[in-house]
């Protein structure tokens, strides 16, 4: 079954199956909920579209960082692919 990503995609999730998001959001935000001791707390709770808000990321950025999220979750699809 392939991958479905969404604005809706849960933070924690983006995180743990597709590692290379966390290189993508730490300049983005990711680094704040880390220093802050509160990644853990927020992770399961917090949607893509959640983390842009959160961080008053722009229409720009975001676009950029949808694109590149998707690439790595087609490419994490096809390394899978029976």
């Amino acid at each position: 079954m392939k991958p479905k990503l969404t604005h809706n995609t849960l933070l924690q999730e983006l995180l743990e199956k597709y590692e290379e998001t966390f290189e993508l959001l730490y300049p983005y935000g990711l680094n704040k909920l880390i220093e802050n001791d509160i990644l853990e707390i927020v992770a399961p709770r917090l949607t893509l579209e959640g983390f842009f808000r959160l961080f008053d990321i722009s229409e720009e950025d975001r676009d950029k960082l949808w694109k590149e999220i998707n690439k790595i979750v087609k490419k994490y699809s096809a390394m899978y692919e029976i």
